[in-house]
């Protein structure tokens, strides 16, 4: 829970990360239950092995009980972080919204690639009257009235244009595309555009503020105004050229339809960052420091990139003391969020001397 006593000095801590000034360390934040996000949502269970769900199917009554039990495991950990709670993490609700079909896994869930023709683009309803738009506005609905002033109800992971259009076509497909319809790219990827706006609009209509802003959930981002979540995990088929072309307009129009913003990347798409770092109204860069992916040394280059050019950086991933000790040593802490993902409450103690000043 977000105790009332130490609140606002959260408050005043975000606010200071997202004015860039000076401080004696960073922003840090403990994302508990790993990269399997699934597991706290056991309801989700009964549909283990099925290919298709259906929209009426997910009731939000039913995950309650999973909701109170993940608010009240925050108990005990002492952070920086302003926690919330969103619909259904780890289900992918554009996708389902733009017509893939869902599939639920032992530890993952996810939407099935391809099938999609564009032909089809006018036929899908991505209007208030799509079935799988009602019911993440259900969810939202119904998060905020269970928890009120609890705990803000935050956006969660909802996909970019380019993992949409991957979703829809396969990301091969996606890339031929490019060279053979690309002005059937393009007005899908504004139609993509066009979705996820009105989605996070319209769940901030239904939230309102907590606290006199709004939260990302995943990355326990609050912000003293309406934030959108950005991504484009696809990027990472698209070259600069391609990325310029197809995609940063996109990437323009939602970063320029919110107060404040951030974008999600992995490492792999980093060899665009200098692109994605000209989109002006930009704010906040989020990396991921992956499993299996690039090591905290080889990332360096990029994250001081990010803060040369005077955005705000939020890494996020399985930190270890070294990668730790590496930050401390060449980052500045203006504008810079460490999020370090856990286990449990617990293996939180483990990290409490990087709480103390840096210089």
């Amino acid at each position: 829970m977000n105790s009332p006593s130490t609140l606002q000095d959260k408050i005043n801590k975000y606010r200071v990360f997202w004015d860039n000034a000076p401080v004696e360390r960073p922003l840090i934040g403990f994302s508990l239950g790993g990269w399997f996000p699934l597991q706290s949502y056991t309801a989700l269970g009964k549909f283990r092995g099925r290919k298709g769900i259906a929209a009426d199917e997910l009731r939000p009554e039913d995950y309650l009980a999973d909701y109170d039990r993940l608010v009240a495991s925050w108990n005990g950990v002492e952070d920086d972080a302003i926690r919330a709670v969103a619909p259904l993490p780890p289900f992918p609700w554009l996708e389902a919204m733009l017509g893939s079909c869902v599939q639920v896994g032992e530890d993952a869930i996810w939407a099935l690639e391809g099938g999609f023709e564009y032909a089809d683009l006018e036929n899908r309803d991505l209007t208030n009257a799509n079935p799988w738009r009602r019911k993440y506005l259900e969810f939202v609905a119904a998060l905020k009235d269970h928890f009120r002033d609890r705990c803000p109800v935050g956006q969660p992971i909802l996909r970019g244009v380019s993992d949409m259009i991957a979703a829809l076509r396969g990301s091969s497909q996606m890339v031929f595309d490019l060279h053979d319809t690309p002005e059937l790219f393009q007005r899908l990827a504004g139609r993509c555009t066009t979705l996820l706006l009105e989605l996070v609009e319209g769940q901030q209509r239904i939230t309102g503020e907590f606290a006199g802003g709004y939260e990302v959930e995943q990355l326990t981002l609050w912000a003293p105004d309406r934030i959108i979540r950005m991504q484009e995990d696809g990027s990472a088929f698209f070259s600069p050229a391609l990325y310029t072309t197809y995609l940063r307009d996109e990437d323009m129009r939602q970063a320029s339809a919110f107060p404040y913003n951030v974008i999600h990347l992995h490492s792999s798409s980093l060899f665009l960052l200098d692109r994605i770092l000209d989109i002006e109204p930009l704010k906040c860069i989020q990396i991921n420091k992956d499993v299996g992916g690039a090591e905290v040394p080889k990332m360096l280059p990029f994250l001081k990139m990010v803060q040369d050019r005077g955005k705000r950086l939020l890494i996020r991933g399985k930190l270890d003391q070294d990668d730790l000790s590496l930050l401390r040593g060449e980052l500045m802490p203006t504008g810079l969020y460490l999020q370090i993902v856990v286990e449990n409450a617990a293996e939180t103690q483990r990290f409490r001397d990087f709480f103390q000043p840096w210089q």
